[in-house]
């Protein structure tokens, strides 16, 4: 509106220029009048302001508008204290590793002990447990048992039961004038025999002693270091199981 009050003084100003210059005073008032009434058309006509035409939205299928999202999930209860878990138990320890220069000597054991420079021989039963023990795979006319958890690592001062024959008792006393310590023990017997018994000490090793003529010939010696052989424990339950064939 206030565009065209400007409009309508401007077109009024040219027109009173017009008439002093030179113009009859009915010209002028003619062209005026004529003026005015153009201006008052025009003023009585709306004004049109223009309007910006707003880009229409870009239809979208449904598999182009994005997923709405998850409604938030109710804040969850504090969980209940869960209850100690039981300790559990260890595993049990593996096998030992075999080795054959020392298989398991579980069960009954028959070796035949031989008199070296003898034909002096004696069938050796022996019973052992069924875990725990091992044997010796090489013989001199010996048999030596071993307790041990790992028969992969049997050295000579380690404990040990040892039978052996030999040809008399001037051979099974050979080095006792290198025994220390000695003492006697009275007899066991062990596989119907009597045996005399004695300790010492020996090259380091703390040894009891059982030894007598066997009735087959020859003489037997069994000595043992580093195993208890009190009334109930295994070395006593393994001098107890001898028999001879």
């Amino acid at each position: 509106m206030k565009k065209v009050q400007r409009t309508l003084a401007a077109a009024l100003a040219a027109m009173m220029l017009m008439a002093l210059a030179g113009c009859s005073k009915g010209d002028v008032t003619q062209e005026v009048n004529s003026g005015l009434s153009d201006l008052k058309a025009q003023a009585a006509e709306p004004a049109v302001e223009p309007q910006t035409e707003t880009p229409a939205e870009p239809k979208t299928d449904a598999a182009s508008e994005p997923a709405s999202e998850p409604a938030s999930e109710p804040a969850s209860e504090p969980a209940a204290e869960s209850e100690p878990e039981a300790t559990a138990e260890p595993a049990p320890a593996s096998a030992p590793a075999d080795n054959p220069d020392y298989p398991s000597a579980a069960g009954l054991n028959t070796p035949t002990l031989e008199a070296f420079g003898t034909d002096f021989t004696l069938v050796l039963n022996v019973t052992c447990p069924d875990q725990g023990w091992y044997k010796s795979a090489t013989s001199f006319g010996d048999f030596k048992l071993f307790p041990t958890d790992d028969p992969s690592h049997i050295f000579s001062g380690d404990p040990r039961i040892n039978f052996e024959l030999k040809s008399g008792l001037d051979k099974i006393n050979y080095y006792y004038d290198d025994f220390e310590n000695v003492e006697e023990l009275p007899p066991r017997t062990i596989g119907g025999v009597e045996l005399a018994g004695r300790t010492y000490k020996n090259v380091g090793m703390w040894w009891t002693e059982y030894y007598g003529e066997m009735p087959t010939g020859g003489w037997l010696s069994i000595r043992i270091s580093g195993v208890d052989i009190d009334p109930g424990t295994e070395g006593d339950t393994i001098l107890n199981s001898v028999t001879f064939g």
